[in-house]
């Protein structure tokens, strides 16, 4: 009797160890995230991140899921709705690293579900805690530092899949009603993740027939099975009727062979990210686990893994850009294939054949498969693995030489992984070898990441970045004038300058992004007019190679393409120039538009030209008047009569005389200004 009492501490203590040391995983993961979500001084993922952001901060000031007033018709709002608390806070810079703060805390949460997967599986505790810790510390984790939806749906996928396994195992009212509860988030975390609920009941049946029990298992999982099919009919009836909401444009086929190609090396970019050491003893755990499974949750894990691997890749080839790897969709994958190696390692026999051959496999496929042609496609869209071989690429100034040195490294790490197994604390090395290069990776994304969010901020904005709000002092309208606006630049001054409360294009402006914003109309007289109402007093032209300026108003700032004016009364459009720059350069060719008060033009449009000396002399005609030709440093003030009903339409030239050393360079165009004077008509 004196055993019992004695025995119970040393098992608490058991039970409690592992919790604690998966709460330190969680707390370092944290840490660790936050400080390299710190090097991202700025968004760089547009429209992604500007979205995200500005749907968080809607929910939070007006209950609404608007982006400047805008619906967005955005099916994943798990991330905006968990960190709209956040957006309440008034500096904006502030809530940005709030925002990252809380990214690297869920997302290190994807820790517990990792370390119960192990655990179901029958990988020893030890292990299953290494495991846990590896799944932190990923390429994904680069994602902590991005406003984007990832770090929310990356636990929660995991979530799915150890709840399908607790399930599984006892398929009770309550475990069928969780497991429904997280398969109802996937989707609104990441909509790609819709796809989750479907490969877990395609696992549950797939299992049920194998042990030929499938009465018995629609019967006892009835609720869940039921409840993803009347899901699945009423999302085919909803995207039938309504589309998919903001991703109505996307989704693109190329065709078999193109499919099969980036598929190839989407699959191959996630075995590398997985850590290449863990690869061969996962792939065979997988085989195993589909063809001679020790218990039941092995079999289910293991086609769960297959389905979703393949779902996730179809949905990288089939969605979005065809030459362009989709890590984002892909990321789920890699925390599976580290289960999949505890699963083969907690195996008693372990020959290294196996895993040996897919060593070599994969070997041969980096030998033949070199991957800078994909890495170049891929270096600004949100790929963990290719950032850090960009940034490879960057410190030795070949890529050439970094595919080499992946393609090297990819099959070190592998045949290290498939002899370490045959050793009896073999599973360690290799955990510890994919630590190593899981970390690499991790380190070089995101300074990849810095880079490139370092480049964006300063070609967007300028060194106070909410320079807009500050020189407006109010809300204020952005004006999109002409088809060559860049979206990426407008979307970073939107996502810095919140009182810009709203984006307005004028006739032929380009979108920002895939909201349906507004379309301007002009009257004769120049006056900009919203659904019948004229524009606020604080108006924000926008443009790309396309110049404006408003009549009876002033400028207050101005930044590159942009201009805050203000204006005593209605927006009213002066002057605008096509083919003119915010620098003053102009295209060869170009049009103009002139408005006045009244509806008709009488008098004389001006513009100060000039040829820059390192230039050679340059031809040039404004309007009607007769040509000049400018000599290397000269300038001249052209006039040309403008007459008639508003608005007057006319062109100008601008032709060098020859090229330059470096190509084509174009005189300068001062903004012209319309002055009025009936004599010019006369």
């Amino acid at each position: 009797m004196s055993a019992v009492p004695a025995a119970l501490p040393r098992t608490a203590a058991r039970s409690v160890a592992p919790r604690l040391v998966l709460a330190a995983i969680v707390l370092l993961g944290t840490v660790l995230q936050a400080l390299l979500a710190r090097l991202l001084p700025s968004p760089s993922v547009f429209p992604d991140e500007y979205l995200y952001s500005q749907l968080g901060r809607s929910l939070a000031t007006t209950g609404h899921l608007q982006v400047r007033g805008v619906h967005a018709h955005f099916l994943s709002v798990l991330e905006p709705a968990l960190t709209a608390p956040m957006w309440l806070v008034h500096d904006v810079g502030l809530a940005y690293r709030l925002v990252q703060l809380e990214n690297a805390f869920v997302l290190s949460l994807a820790a517990i579900p990792a370390y119960l997967i192990a655990r179901r599986l029958r990988v020893p505790s030890g292990l299953a805690l290494a495991l846990a810790g590896l799944v932190v510390v990923g390429p994904p984790a680069a994602f902590a530092g991005m406003i984007l939806s990832e770090p929310f749906a990356y636990p929660l996928a995991l979530a799915v899949v150890a709840a399908a396994l607790r399930m599984h195992e006892r398929p009770t009212r309550r475990s069928q009603l969780v497991l429904l509860a997280l398969c109802a988030l996937a989707p609104l975390a990441r909509m790609q993740l819709a796809a989750l609920p479907l490969c877990v009941a395609a696992a549950l049946v797939a299992d049920a027939a194998r042990e030929r029990r499938v009465r018995e298992a629609l019967r006892t999982q009835s609720l869940f099975l039921g409840a993803v099919g009347a899901a699945v009919a009423a999302g085919v009836a909803v995207a039938a009727l309504r589309g998919f909401g903001y991703y109505r444009f996307l989704g693109h086929f190329a065709g078999a062979g193109g499919a099969m190609r980036l598929g190839g090396v989407d699959l191959y970019v996630v075995l590398l990210s997985a850590g290449a050491a863990l690869v061969p003893s996962a792939l065979v755990g997988l085989a195993l686990g589909l063809t001679r499974p020790r218990f039941r949750a092995e079999f289910l894990f293991s086609v769960l893994t297959v389905l979703v691997g393949v779902a996730v890749l179809l949905e990288s080839v089939l969605w979005e850009h065809f030459d362009r790897t989709q890590e984002r969709y892909l990321c789920y994958l890699l925390p599976l294939l580290a289960l999949a190696f505890g699963l083969r390692v907690s195996r008693a026999t372990r020959r290294p054949l196996a895993e040996t051959g897919v060593a070599a496999a994969l070997a041969a496929v980096a030998a033949l498969v070199p991957l800078n042609g994909a890495a170049e496609a891929s270096a600004h869209g949100i790929a963990p693995f290719f950032y850090a071989f960009n940034r490879l690429q960057l410190e030795l100034q070949s890529s050439a030489g970094a595919a080499g040195v992946v393609a090297i490294a990819a099959t070190a790490l592998a045949f290290a992984g498939a002899l370490a197994t045959r050793f009896r604390n073999g599973a360690l090395v290799v955990v510890a070898l994919s630590f190593l290069s899981s970390f690499a990776l991790l380190g070089g994304a995101v300074d990849w990441s810095h880079l490139l969010a370092r480049d964006a901020r300063a070609k967007a904005l300028p060194q106070r970045a909410d320079w807009v709000d500050a020189a407006a002092g109010g809300p204020s309208t952005m004006l999109v004038v002409g088809k060559d606006a860049q979206p990426g630049t407008a979307l970073a001054t939107l996502f810095w300058n919140p009182d810009v409360t709203r984006v307005v294009r004028l006739p032929g402006g380009r979108d920002v992004d895939l909201l349906d914003d507004p379309q301007a109309t002009v009257a004769r007289d120049g006056t900009v007019r919203v659904a019948g109402a004229p524009l606020g007093r604080r108006v924000l032209l926008y443009s790309g190679a396309t110049s404006a300026s408003l009549a009876g108003g002033r400028p207050l700032a101005r930044f590159g393409s942009a201009t805050l004016w203000a204006t005593s009364g209605a927006v009213r459009l002066g002057v605008v120039v096509e083919g003119r720059i915010a620098d003053g350069h102009v295209l060869q060719s170009g049009g103009i538009a002139v408005w006045a008060a009244g509806g008709r033009v009488a008098g004389w449009l001006e513009a100060r030209v000039a040829e820059p000396a390192s230039l050679p002399q340059a031809t040039v005609r404004l309007g009607r008047a007769a040509a000049v030709v400018l000599p290397a440093g000269g300038s001249r003030l052209l006039r040309t009569p403008v007459c008639g009903a508003s608005p007057w339409t006319g062109t100008f030239t601008a032709i060098p005389a020859g090229p330059t050393a470096d190509g084509w360079r174009s005189p300068l165009l001062a903004m012209p200004r319309y002055v009025p004077d009936p004599h010019a008509c006369a």
